[in-house]
């Protein structure tokens, strides 16, 4: 089944403007803000460690914590957004946009987190060495395994076997795939840079940060949704066969 681009685009528009899709917004938005002092802190720990004295008062937001318990404090935190893309993931694929689905939150939490955090190492890992050779292989390696934490959070799938569902699956579509990606970190730049230039204008540091953090949530949300409704249509087409019959009952559930 060749990738319909405009309905990925749509259906990943209404996941997000959904009340569950709501809800994740504002738990995102959350989660950054809290992570920001973190970050900040570290940066301004470093910077002491360095003797760059002038900088340290430049940076907003620093909590009076040592650069241990703010690098653990953020290491944490990486774990709660690892949560949080595990339960809006189970919620753009299987909710309704006005439920959570059953399970969403808690089903298989601590194996399919440890799978999604060494995945995503190794997924990191092979787009490094792929950009570095002359960028194309970073891409295509970026595309083919695009679908290895939805394999995760909805299948259940350990991270060697969802990488490998997730080059099944994209597989055809690589281009198609491409366009998408291009077409979504398009949209993300030009929020970004509008979103970050506005309010360093005329807000203080702190709010300019915090309100960057506002924008940045969405476009991370939104990143999943289109995801997710990118896997969503390509496990149906997959389901249906060459023939391009309707899935079954059987061949089309998905554990919640």
């Amino acid at each position: 089944m060749s990738l319909q681009l405009g309905s990925v685009l749509r259906a990943s528009g209404q996941k997000l403007f959904s009340r569950t899709g709501a809800i994740l917004l504002l738990a995102y938005i959350a989660f950054t803000a809290a992570l920001l002092p973190l970050a900040n802190t570290m940066i301004a720990r470093i910077y002491e460690r360095a003797g760059l004295t002038e900088a340290v008062g430049t940076v907003p937001l620093v909590l009076d914590l040592p650069l241990s318990v703010a690098v653990g404090g953020y290491l944490v935190g990486l774990l709660v957004g690892g949560y949080l893309s595990l339960v809006a993931v189970r919620t753009f694929v299987t909710g309704d946009g006005d439920t959570f689905p059953t399970g969403a939150f808690t089903r298989n939490v601590p194996l399919a987190l440890g799978n999604a955090v060494v995945g995503g190492f190794i997924y990191l890992l092979l787009m490094t060495v792929g950009f570095a050779l002359l960028f194309i292989p970073g891409l295509i390696v970026y595309i083919a395994f695009l679908f290895m934490l939805p394999y995760i959070a909805i299948e259940d799938r350990n991270f060697v076997d969802a990488l490998r569902s997730s080059y099944r699956l994209s597989r055809g579509n690589w281009l198609m795939l491409g366009v998408l990606v291009l077409v979504v970190f398009g949209i993300a730049g030009v929020i970004g840079i509008v979103g970050g230039l506005v309010p360093g204008l005329f807000l203080p540091p702190a709010l300019a940060q915090l309100s960057v953090v506002s924008i940045q949530a969405p476009i991370s949300l939104f990143s999943l949704a289109v995801i997710a409704a990118a896997f969503d249509q390509l496990r149906e087409g997959e389901a249906a066969g060459p023939g391009g019959s309707a899935p079954t009952a059987e061949t089309s559930s998905t554990p919640v």
